[in-house]
Parts: C-alpha cells; sequence; structure tokens
C-alpha cells in the first residue's frame, strides 16, 4: 500500500471516516468562480487550488458551509442543475476539463467526468420535451466554438448550438423569453459576432443535429465581458465589454446607448426599466441612470408616458449609485475579482450582487429599491453618485483570526511549530513533522491525536527531535512503505537547504547526508522493482534546480545525477529492462539517461517522445528473461534500428537472467510485513489537498482496521497461551530461537497496541456523547474511550474519493453543544459512515477471544490504572474485567444500533442513516461492516413503519430493471433467466401484455423528488439501490410487498443477477451479485411462487462449488477474495432455502438427476452429458445432511427422490472398501435405508409403500410395490440373499428374494418370497421441531434366516424364513 501519494486513495470502496484538523492559519483560498444557487441565498465559491466553499446567507448572518475537494485545477464555472429553488445539486468544472456533481446537504459527489471541453459558464435552462415532461439542460460557453448543451445529471453531451457564419467562441450570453416569440439563446462571440438561436424542438436535437443560429451580426464591439436581459423591457439587450457598455435595440439589434467605462468592466445586469449595474476590475459596482427619451419600446412608454423627461435633464447615463468599499485596490490590472447577479430572496425585483477577489474575501451587496419615491429626494446632479456600503463581508482569514484571538475556541493543531510537510509511517503508528527551520519533530500518531483533540490528562509528550537540515523540510519519505525491498528503519528527508538526509527511524540518528542538488528538492519517486542490482537500492530525487538525482540508500552513494534540464521536471519514467531513465520537462521534451553508466544518452522531442514515454508502460513488474519481455519482433527490430548496436537483439540475456535472479534471495519479508502490506494501513494522516498551511486530514479505514485486530487476535494465540514464553531466563535468551521468539512477541506486543489505540481514537471520536449519561460514564471508566474537546470536523469521502469537510464558524461552539445539537442533525451520508464504523468496531472488539491484550492496553491508556496495586491479575480477576469490556461494547454497539434516534431531541431532527448508501453496503467484503450494515438497515426499515416502508417501496419501484425501459435497464434487453432452462416443470409465466399495465411510468420522470435524478449513471445505480432494498423488504417484512407484480419483478431481479452472464455492467463476482444470493435465500418464501426453483438451486451450487478450489485466504483477517466470498453466501442461501422449502429442493434436485439420466442413456459419443450436480456433490451432500438433523420427518417423506440424489452424488467407488455409513454417516439415522455390501446394492423404502432398490455394479433400480402404506424399516440379509421391508401401518412383513436367472448371466430380479403379520405401528406423529423422533422401529437379521422386529418400549418380535 503506498500511502506516500499526496491526493487521497481514488475509489475507494472500504468504510472511510474523514477527519479534519484545521492548521494555524485557514487554507488558501484564492476564489475565481462564485455563483449562486436556485434558492439565491446559498452562494457557491470555487478558488485556484480547486476547492470549492458553499456559503450560506440567510437574514443578517454570512456563514461558511463546506469545503469540497474533488479538483486539482483551478475552477472556471459553477452552476446549479436547475432552477428550482429546491433544487440542492450543483455542477463544478476546473481548467483540466474536469466536471463534479455534487449535492450540496451532504457533500456528496455525485457522478464526475473529465472532458476535453473547459468551460468558462454554465446555465441551467428547463423546456418542454414532449406534453407532460421537461427536461433541463445545460447550456455551457468556453474555450470552443459555440455553445455545448449537457445532461446536468450524466455530464454528457447531449446536442450543440452551432454556427454557420463564423464559428467563434462564445464570450457570453443569455436566455431570453420575449412575447409572442420563441425563447431565444443570444450570443456574442469573441470577434464580436451577435447571434441568436431560437429554441424550438430542443428535443429532436442530437449530437448529429445541431442547432444553428436565425440571424447573427457584427458588431464593432471586442472583448465582451457580459450580456444581459431583462423582461421589464423586451426591446434592449445591454452588452458589457472591458473599454465600453451598450444597450442594443433587440429588433434592430444596433445601438441605441454607448457609454464608455472608466475602468475596466467585467460584469453587469439590467436592474429595472431605466438602471443597468456595471461592475468593474477596481472590485466597484456602478448604478448608472438611463436617459429616458432614449428607451424605447411599449413598456418604456407605459411607465414613463409617451414623451418622457429625462432626470434631471441629463441627457447621457450617469452614475447613480456606487458601491465603494474602503480599501479600493490599486491592482486593478490583476484579474483577480468576480461577479454575480442573482434575484433578491425578499423581493424578485430586485437584485443583489456577490463579488469574490483573489484574497479571499466575498462581499455581498443587496442593490436597493431606487423607484420614484427614492429619487424624489434629490435634486441635484451634484449629490450623485451616492454610496453603499457591502450588506455582507466575510472571508476564511477573518473566521481564523477570530477564532485564534479567542482562547477557549482557538483550533486545535497538529503540531505548533510552522508545518511544512508530514508523514505518517501508519506500520509504525509514527507521525513525521517538518517544519520551517528545518526541525522535523517525530511522535506517537495516536498520542499526538488524542491530546490535540481529546480531553486526555497526558504527562509530557514523547517526542523524537530530528536535527539536520537548516531551512524549511519539504519532503518526508519512507521507502519501505513504497515497497518492501528497503531496510524498515530507513526515513529519507528533503529540504529548501538542497540536502537530502537518510535517517534511522528507530534510533533518530541521521545516517547520511546527501548534497547533490542545487535547489530545494520537490519529491522522492521509487524505480521499479526489476531494475539492476544496483539500481534497486537507489531513491530517486528530483529538485528545483531541474536536476533527478539517483541516490544508492544502502551504500550511501550517488549513483546518477542528471542535471542538464533546462526546464522543469513534470514526470520520470523508467525502462529497466534497457537500464533507461526518461525525463519529461515541462516544454514537451524527453531526456533520455543511461542509469549503470550515468551518460545522457539523448534528447527526443515531439511524437517520439510520446511513444518512448508510452513504451515504458510494457515493462514495469516483468521480471528480465520471461515471456512476456519478448517484445514483438517489430519492436525489438526498431529498438535496435534505434538504440545501440546488436546487443538488443541477443536479449541481453548474460546479465540478465544473474540479475533478475538475484534480488528475490535479498529480502525475504517476513511474515508481519507482508501481512501489514495486505490489509492496508488502518489510519493514514496526509495533509488537506491544496492547503499547505498545516491543515490536515485523518483517515480512518475501518475495513483495515478490523481485519487487523482480527488478524492479530488469531495469530496471538499461540503467542500468549505458551507458558515458557512468558518466563524467558537470560540463559535462554543466548539461544537463537527464543530470540527470534521475543522480538515476534515484542512486535506482536506493538502491533495490538497500535491497533487498539487506533480503534479507541476512532471510536472517541465517533461515540454518541452526551446523549446517555451513564453509558459516557462506563466508555470513560471501563473502556478507556476519552470526551473530545471541542467540535470536530468530520468529512464525508464520494466514491471516487472527492472529500467535503465541514468549515468553522465565527461562533465556535462547545463539545457539549455539538453533539447534542449538531452532530446527529446534520448530515445523512455521515451518519450513516459514523454508525456503520462505530457498531462495526464495537462488534469487533467485543468478539476478542484474547481479551487479556484488550485489558492491558486499556489500563496502559486508561486514567484507572491510577492505583497499580489493585490490579487483579489473578484468573478470576481477569474473567471478570473481560466481562465487564464485553458488556460495556456490547452497550455501545446497542445505543448506536438501536437506541439511538430516541435520544435525539427533537426527535424530528435526527438525520436518519441513508438507506441507499446501506443497501449498497449489504455485502461489503468486510464481514463485521456487512453485519453491521444489515442491522442497521433493518432497524430503519423497522423505524419506519409500515406506512413509511409503504412509501419506500413505491419510490424504488420504478427502478427495478424488469419495469424500465430496457434501454435503461443494467440487465439489457433480454433477461436471461426468463430463458426456460431444458424442459420446464410448467409453463413459464407469460409476459405482460397491455391488459396489466405496468406499475407507475417505467422511466422515472425527470422531476422525481430527488431533485430529478435522471442521470443514466444514476439510474443504473438505483437499480442495484432498488434490486437489493425490495429485496430486503421481501425477505423481512415480507407480507407488505403486496403487488404480485412488484414480489414478481424483485424475484427476476434477483435470479438474474444470480445467472446472468458477465457485462460491463455486471461484473461476476460483484457485492451485487452477493447481496442478491443473500436475499434469495432470506426471502425464499415470498420469491419461490414467481422462480424456477431449479435454476435458483443449480445457480447457487454452481457458486457454492467453488469452495473446494479456493486456497484459504492468505491472511486471517483479510476480507476473503470476492470468489470465496460468493461461495459462503451460495451455501447460506443453500441452507436457508433447504430448511424454509425442503421438499421443493429435494424434488428439483431429484427432477436434475432424472434430467440427466434420461440425457446420459440417450448419449452419443459426441454429445456427452455433464451432470450439473456432481460438480457440487459435496454441497449437495451438505445439504442433505444438515436436513436430515433439522427436518427429519421432511426427509422421510421424500426418501426415494433422497435415494436418487445420494446414489447419484456419492462416490460409489468409496462403497468398496468402506461400508454406506462411512461414507455417508447421517445416513445411520433412517432404517428405511439398507446398504448390501456383497451384493452393492442400497434400499430405500418409500411413504408410498414403494421400496426401491439401486444396483451400483450394474447402474439400475428396481422398484417393488412392498406394501399398502408407508414402508418403515427395510434390511438386507448378510449374504444378500434376503431383504426385509416392515410396513407399520398395513401391520407386514415381506421377505423378498433375489432370483439369479439360468448360470447368473441374465437379468436378476426380485421376487416376494413370504409375507408374514407382524404388529401394527401408529405413525409417529411428527414433532413440530422437525428433529429426529425419539424412538423408530427397525430390523435386524440375527442369521442368513431370522431377523428381530425392535418395537417401541423395548418389545422385540423374532421372525424366520
Amino acid at each position: 500500500m503506498a500511502t506516500g501519494d499526496p491526493s487521497p486513495p481514488s475509489s475507494t470502496p472500504g468504510l472511510v471516516v474523514p477527519l479534519v484538523i484545521w492548521g494555524p492559519k485557514p487554507p488558501e483560498n484564492k476564489m475565481t468562480v462564485v455563483r449562486y444557487m436556485s434558492d439565491n441565498a446559498t452562494i457557491i465559491t470555487g478558488a485556484q487550488n480547486g476547492h470549492i466553499i458553499t456559503w450560506n446567507c440567510n437574514g443578517s448572518t454570512l456563514t461558511p458551509g463546506q469545503l469540497m475537494i474533488g479538483h486539482e485545477a483551478p475552477i472556471t464555472a459553477i452552476s446549479p442543475t436547475n432552477s428550482l429553488p429546491t433544487s440542492t445539486r450543483f455542477i463544478s468544472a476546473s481548467c483540466d476539463g474536469h466536471l463534479c456533481l455534487w449535492d450540496i446537504q451532504d457533500g456528496r459527489c455525485i457522478d464526475s467526468v473529465s472532458t476535453l471541453f473547459i468551460h468558462r459558464h454554465m446555465q441551467p435552462y428547463t423546456y418542454k420535451s414532449s406534453r407532460h415532461t421537461r427536461s433541463t439542460r445545460l447550456f455551457c460557453i468556453g474555450d470552443y466554438s459555440d455553445i455545448v448543451v449537457m445532461d446536468p445529471q450524466d455530464l454528457t453531451v447531449v446536442f450543440l448550438l452551432s454556427s454557420r457564419v463564423e464559428p467563434d467562441w462564445v464570450c457570453s450570453y443569455e436566455i431570453v423569453q420575449r412575447p409572442s416569440k420563441p425563447e431565444q439563446c443570444i450570443g456574442v462571440s469573441m470577434a464580436g459576432m451577435i447571434k441568436i438561436w431560437s429554441l424550438v424542438e430542443l428535443e429532436k436535437k442530437d449530437l448529429a443535429t445541431p442547432l444553428y443560429e436565425d440571424e447573427s451580426k457584427r458588431l464593432e464591439l471586442r472583448d465582451v465581458k457580459a450580456v444581459s436581459f431583462n423582461p421589464v423591457n423586451h426591446k434592449v439587450f445591454l452588452v458589457v465589454c472591458s473599454n465600453v457598455w451598450q444597450l442594443l435595440d433587440l429588433d434592430e439589434l444596433a445601438a441605441a446607448i454607448t457609454y464608455e467605462c472608466p475602468a475596466r468592466a467585467v460584469s453587469g445586469k439590467i436592474l429595472c426599466i431605466d438602471k443597468v449595474a456595471i461592475a468593474y476590475n477596481d472590485h466597484t459596482v456602478r448604478v448608472y441612470q438611463l436617459p429616458l427619451d432614449k428607451l424605447e419600446g411599449a413598456q418604456a412608454r407605459q411607465a414613463f408616458g409617451v414623451e418622457p423627461k429625462n432626470f434631471l435633464g441629463m441627457a447621457n447615463p450617469f452614475e447613480f449609485a456606487v458601491l465603494d468599499t474602503a480599501h479600493a485596490n490599486p491592482r486593478s490590472w490583476l484579474n483577480d475579482v468576480t461577479f454575480t447577479f442573482a434575484r433578491q430572496t425578499g423581493d424578485s425585483n430586485l437584485f443583489q450582487v456577490a463579488r469574490v477577489s483573489h484574497a479571499g474575501q466575498l462581499l455581498i451587496w443587496r442593490i436597493p429599491n431606487f423607484d420614484k419615491d427614492f429619487l424624489n429626494g434629490y435634486h441635484s446632479i451634484s449629490q450623485f453618485p451616492l454610496k453603499f456600503d457591502p450588506s455582507h463581508e466575510e472571508s476564511l482569514a477573518a473566521i481564523w483570526s477570530s477564532l485564534s484571538d479567542n482562547e477557549q475556541s482557538s483550533l486545535p493543531v497538529l503540531d505548533p511549530g510552522d508545518v511544512t510537510s508530514s508523514l505518517f509511517v501508519s506500520s509504525q503508528g509514527k507521525l513525521l513533522i517538518g517544519r520551517a527551520d528545518g526541525l522535523i519533530v517525530m511522535t506517537y500518531a495516536c498520542e499526538t491525536l488524542s491530546r490535540q483533540l481529546l480531553d486526555v490528562s497526558l504527562e509530557k509528550p514523547t517526542t523524537r527531535r530530528l536535527n539536520g537540515h537548516k531551512a524549511a523540510v519539504t519532503n518526508l519519505f519512507y521507502p519501505f512503505e513504497h515497497h518492501p525491498r528497503f531496510d524498515p528503519q530507513v526515513l529519507i528527508s528533503g529540504a529548501d537547504d538542497f540536502a537530502v538526509i537518510v535517517w534511522n527511524i528507530n534510533t533518530a540518528a541521521k545516517l547520511y547526508k546527501f548534497s547533490v542538488h542545487g535547489g530545494p528538492i520537490l519529491r522522492f519517486l521509487v524505480p521499479p522493482a526489476n531494475t539492476s542490482k544496483q539500481m534497486s537500492k537507489c531513491i530517486c530525487s528530483v529538485a528545483a534546480d531541474n536536476s533527478v538525482a539517483l541516490l544508492n540508500i544502502r551504500d550511501m552513494k550517488l549513483a546518477l545525477l542528471a542535471s542538464r534540464h533546462p526546464h522543469p521536471v513534470t514526470l520520470v519514467k523508467w525502462r529497466p529492462l534497457d537500464d533507461f531513465m526518461l525525463v519529461r520537462l515541462d516544454d514537451g521534451s524527453v531526456y533520455v539517461w543511461q542509469m549503470e553508466t550515468a551518460n545522457m544518452d539523448r534528447v527526443v522531442t515531439g511524437v517520439v517522445a510520446e511513444e518512448v514515454l508510452a513504451a515504458c508502460d510494457e515493462q514495469i513488474g516483468r521480471e528480465e528473461g520471461t515471456e512476456e519481455v519478448a517484445a514483438p519482433q517489430a519492436i525489438v527490430l526498431m529498438r535496435t534500428l534505434r538504440y545501440r548496436g546488436m546487443d538488443m537483439m541477443k536479449g541481453r540475456t548474460s546479465t540478465g537472467a544473474s540479475d533478475s535472479s538475484t534480488p528475490k534471495v535479498e529480502t525475504p519479508p517476513s511474515t508481519y510485513d507482508t501481512g501489514a502490506i495486505q490489509l492496508g494501513p488502518p489510519m493514514t494522516i496526509h495533509s488537506l489537498p491544496g492547503c499547505n498551511h498545516g491543515a490536515h486530514l485523518i483517515q480512518f479505514e475501518v475495513g483495515s482496521l478490523i481485519g487487523g485486530i482480527v488478524n492479530l487476535d488469531a495469530s496471538d494465540e499461540a503467542l500468549m497461551r505458551r507458558p515458557s514464553a512468558q518466563s524467558i531466563t537470560k540463559a535462554d535468551c543466548t539461544e537463537e530461537a527464543p530470540n527470534a521468539e521475543l522480538s515476534r512477541r515484542l512486535m506482536w506486543q506493538f502491533e495490538s497496541n497500535l491497533y487498539l489505540d487506533i480503534a479507541r481514537l476512532l471510536l472517541s471520536f465517533l461515540h454518541a456523547w452526551n446523549l446517555d449519561k451513564d453509558l459516557d460514564a462506563v466508555c470513560i471508566k471501563k473502556l478507556a474511550l476519552n470526551k473530545p474537546k471541542q467540535q470536530l470536523y468530520f468529512g464525508n469521502v464520494s466514491r471516487h474519493g472527492q472529500l467535503s469537510v465541514v468549515l468553522p464558524q465565527r461562533t465556535q461552539r462547545s463539545f457539549d453543544t455539538f453533539s447534542t445539537d449538531l452532530r446527529w442533525q446534520a448530515s445523512h451520508s455521515l451518519t450513516t459512515t459514523h454508525l456503520l464504523a462505530v457498531i462495526s468496531t464495537a462488534n469487533t472488539l467485543m468478539g476478542m477471544r484474547n481479551a487479556a491484550s484488550q485489558i492491558e492496553n486499556t489500563r496502559r491508556s486508561s486514567l484507572a490504572s491510577a492505583h497499580p496495586l489493585a490490579r487483579k491479575t489473578t484468573k478470576e480477576g481477569i474473567i471478570s474485567e473481560r466481562q465487564q469490556l464485553k458488556q460495556g461494547w456490547s452497550l455501545l454497539a446497542a445505543l448506536h444500533c438501536v437506541l439511538l434516534p430516541d435520544h435525539v431531541h427533537p426527535r424530528s431532527s435526527y438525520a436518519a442513516p441513508r438507506i441507499e448508501l446501506l443497501a449498497r453496503r449489504w455485502q461489503d467484503s468486510c464481514v463485521e461492516i456487512r453485519e453491521a450494515a444489515q442491522a442497521l438497515l433493518i432497524r430503519e426499515l423497522s423505524r419506519l413503519g409500515a406506512s413509511g416502508r409503504r412509501r419506500l417501496i413505491e419510490s424504488w419501484t420504478p427502478f427495478l430493471p424488469p419495469l424500465l425501459d430496457p434501454a435503461l435497464s443494467i440487465f439489457g434487453a433480454r433477461l436471461q433467466s426468463s430463458v426456460p432452462a431444458l424442459p420446464p416443470s410448467a409453463p413459464p409465466i407469460p409476459p405482460r401484455h397491455k391488459s396489466s399495465p405496468p406499475p407507475l411510468a417505467p422511466v422515472p420522470e425527470p422531476s422525481i423528488a430527488e431533485d430529478g435524478e435522471s442521470g443514466v449513471q444514476q439510474v443504473r445505480r438505483n437499480q442495484a439501490t432498488a434490486i437489493i432494498l425490495l429485496g430486503v423488504v421481501g425477505a423481512e417484512f415480507g407480507d407488505e410487498l403486496n403487488r404480485a407484480d412488484l414480489t414478481r419483478a424483485t424475484a427476476l431481479s434477483l435470479l438474474e443477477l444470480l445467472v446472468a452472464a458477465p457485462s460491463p455492467l455486471l461484473p461476476v463476482h460483484s457485492p451485487l451479485r452477493r447481496a442478491a444470493i443473500d436475499l434469495l435465500g432470506r426471502g425464499f418464501v415470498h420469491w419461490e411462487p414467481h422462480l424456477e426453483i431449479s435454476k435458483v438451486v443449480l445457480g447457487l451450487l454452481d457458486l457454492a462449488a467453488n469452495t473446494e478450489k479456493q486456497p484459504p485466504p492468505p491472511i486471517i483477517g483479510a476480507p476473503l477474495s470476492p470468489i470465496a466470498d460468493a461461495c459462503r453466501t451460495a451455501r447460506h442461501a443453500l441452507t436457508l432455502i433447504a430448511t424454509a422449502r425442503p421438499t421443493a429442493l429435494l424434488s428439483a434436485l431429484s427432477m436434475e438427476v432424472a434430467r440427466y439420466n434420461s440425457a446420459a442413456q440417450h448419449q452419443t459419443i459426441q454429445h456427452t452429458v455433464v451432470s450439473p450436480l456432481l460438480k457440487s456433490r459435496t454441497e449437495v451432500l451438505r445439504i442433505i445432511e444438515e436436513l436430515s438433523e433439522k427436518r427429519y420427518g421432511e426427509v422421510v417423506e421424500m426418501m426415494l427422490p433422497v435415494g436418487d440424489i445420494l446414489v447419484h452424488c456419492l462416490d460409489t467407488s468409496l462403497l468398496k472398501q468402506k461400508t454406506l455409513s462411512d461414507v455417508f454417516p447421517p445416513i445411520t439415522k433412517f432404517y428405511m435405508v439398507a446398504y448390501c455390501a456383497p451384493t452393492r446394492r442400497i434400499a430405500f423404502g418409500g411413504k408410498n409403500g414403494t421400496c426401491v432398490v439401486h444396483e451400483l455394479r450394474a447402474a439400475k433400480a428396481h422398484s417393488l410395490q412392498a406394501h399398502q402404506g408407508p414402508v418403515t424399516a427395510v434390511a438386507f440379509s448378510e449374504d444378500g440373499k434376503y431383504l426385509a421391508t416392515y410396513g407399520g401401518q398395513d401391520a407386514k412383513i415381506n421377505f423378498w428374494q433375489t432370483s439369479q436367472t439360468f448360470l447368473g448371466m441374465g437379468q436378476s430380479q426380485m421376487k416376494l418370497a413370504k409375507t408374514q403379520p407382524a404388529p401394527s405401528l401408529p405413525p409417529v406423529p411428527s414433532s413440530p421441531s422437525n428433529g429426529v423422533p425419539a424412538f423408530r422401529p427397525r430390523l435386524v437379521w440375527i442369521n442368513s434366516k431370522a431377523l428381530t422386529l425392535m418395537l417401541p418400549e423395548g418389545r422385540e418380535q423374532r421372525f424366520s424364513i
């Protein structure tokens, strides 16, 4: 697991709990974009480092909400997805073409795509797409010609608005609605062309048929910044250029009023019929009064009369009012300010303007109403312009300074110094912090975090100081985490003093200082593992003087210094087999260096450079001399011509073979190393992406944490139970073995403490404090959790690793108010993640078998160990402490799983877990998280009550794939599960015709409550969620899926997921398929009427059969491989189906056997028939074994089919050496089954009076009509000549004789030799528990002619032939 990358790991499927520790300075926030959401109260700003911040402006306050990190480049455009005031989603675009769709409420990134378009402005537009539906599209302009129209939910381009005349980049556009005309989009291009598109028949447009403009005209305008239209006057259109603004007459497209700008204009708006507002680069907004006599149009005449008089007689526009901030910016030539206009929330006729600058300031001015009453007070031109102050002003810097002025509320920081770099070494639990003065501080991360954030009374902190650098430490690097070939004790640091220092991380000693670079060190890289022996000991360092060095950190010498680069280095790649290092510079040229000789080989540019770099990837990770390296002939020839000499052709095998075989032997990694690497680190600490001011992001990987605890708990059993290890004496230590033993003990001790500390830290952060005072006391005293000191800033990680974090407010709340009034009300996604993390971790700790280590750890860190004399180390003491710990953890889990909603006041404010997120974790790869999610989901569903569940079912039903338009369905057009298997047992249910219309609209209307989630991707995701949700409702509250078509659709979806062929949308062993398998088993009673049971059973058996081939998981505690997981789930589902519907299952299996047998009789050499059951025979036998224990009565009823299945599935070759009871022990419970070893025959007595005798030698079966009632017991005589059958109901014993025909060559037959009356037995009432009844009659042969019938109460009766 490489944890050194600065970016957070992308697309983590695991459960991650992020938490942010803000630094002493706020995140840098050079804002480049500002936009109002459709409610005109939420403002979203984008910054140069790719951060997005939401601000809430309600009434008197302006507060920051969340910081969202999903882009790496400057933000260029932001837009809400639609114009409804309830809309909660917006789209952001950055200048590398990356688009993200966000949800404001949870800060989730719903979708993200990378495109080739760079957008500068986006705006939603809703139109009627058919008689009943409305569609919303996003009109975008940017660094491409004309206008691109996108789907706001899918982020895909739907169609284009193109130009016939002079296509060009559009600077600005406005969508205009005028009476008696269709809606128009009017835009002005870079070259000053004004273009008008009529927005008609948009639903027919696609990428092949763009919409062309109606008319276009060249205006003599350059550098257009903004255009504006206001329906109060349909005739005029405002165009703002940087040096002039004009009002156009829309009918003639000619200028009516022109005005020279006093400064560079950047934006503008028509406020009302006679006022315009223009925003300038010097941070001011000026409002102009227009001359009334130049205003044309019916609306102007209506407002001012036919011959209006100009205000104060001014014939030109004049400055009427100005928003003037006290500190006007002198640097107006920098493009560092952006404005946006929106209507006010209270009065939609008035406007407000928001302004952001690179200084990080957000400012809002609500433009007042300049109506006639307002104007009446002014009589002289000298009174203007009126000066106004902004309504709101806020910046992160101001919030931070107001927080740090106040002692109580100052934000916790990781390190008091000026932090310039940090590194968390997860395998050692150490946190290293590099400061601006060159000092590196090394601390134990758990301790540092709890000191900063929790209420603990720790003595002096245990820190180590690494002194060596003379300037700011820019990079810390731990090579072992990137590849196990490096020494786990080595740490590397680079700084602004041009030096690279190698340290020993355990002793904090300085090993060596490299001073080879001529500039600050920028970053470290690890060469691939298959480089030559010398090079594999090296680390690559890149410095600001454009040099790249390979530093050998084993022998402490410089291997290569590549320093003749004229431009900054952007990428370093290797071609290990050719011994080349390739360095790409930011001008696109590639410098090729030979590593062994340290010579520069050549410089390539252009297309060749791209090809050379692309060819590197084929060699990474391949050993020399293996098949994969043998490149195609042509490439070898090309290389030979391009590179040196013919020795390429020979393949350089002589040196290669020895090179590649040796490094493997060098470092045999110890077992612990590989374990830790495969499990992944339980906690990571990075600096927050885009923040270089000491803000850190802590991520708890709950799955890895739980896996680690389980792994240690299992591995140490051996270590803890060895009494010898406890008492190692001095004498023993001299020998080798105990020494290794001791180091392993210490290693294990350290690891377990690290994992338990992290678990306790996580639970201290996430526990619902202050909701249950008694439990809080238990947590602090017994479980050694600690209460946080103040509000914690939790984050939310989306599917692709985008992050959103709560920002601090000016009024810092105490932790008590935060925990009761804010914590569980804030966000549904946060509640989901936190509850899952708490419940799964607490359950893991509760289930630890080896509690001693936990008790020790608890004592070590709790305050309860103040009087160490009172420690009870007796066995009983440990046991009682273990009980108390277990009880504590179970109380903690119960609070979060069941009782939490009742503790939150008011109850209505509780942000319940998101049901769809829980549904997606129904089959998480980590078993503990899976169980927590299942428990939580079922609790949520039962908390909803019947009516809530009905609403839930109604809202998710339209997403069931069988009810959707096939084009959208994840199953494609044709269900594979509806193709009948061989001749079906019953006619399949006919497809739905017009008579019963499918429920609701098949394709969800765009205006579903979820803010019109109509993107194809979301519909696909919703289908998965809908299947699982309705499956869970069906399994747990089965009677509530009251409509048959709904149950049928759900059942078909679940079956389809079991049998569908793999496709890009449905990979083979995905969690979705596992969930379907699980739910098929759980709710089988409800699905059965709608499914063909043989399909279900065969599909499950097929999966369950894989268990035999699977190796056991490499590490205990690591998540199972998907294949093993699917096996496990399928076996569980089969068990559930077997216990719920035993007869149906057994008859389905016996039908398969019969089908196989009939096919096998007619098979030819070309067409061999393979039985589906033989592959999974162990699984079939396991099911029969389980049934014979739990469902004895039903197995007796179905004895003849069971016999067929057993004869088919048992390995009959074993019966030559062993008896039947050895091969299949459960058979001894059934006295109506008998096996005769000499003749190799098995007899099964059936409920209908038939007795079937299977001859294993001839693979035939005879059926004897033995009795009128059920056959109660059967037995073969020892020589196999006679078979006795006893019918308890018709009170007879029949003796059957095997008769052989002439010389034993013909068919052997069985005929009735004798019938004797016997005592009758009342039928045994099958007990409700379906266990094995207490007494069953049986037959025992005493010798070859006589047998005994055993009866109840110890009676016996003897018969002879």
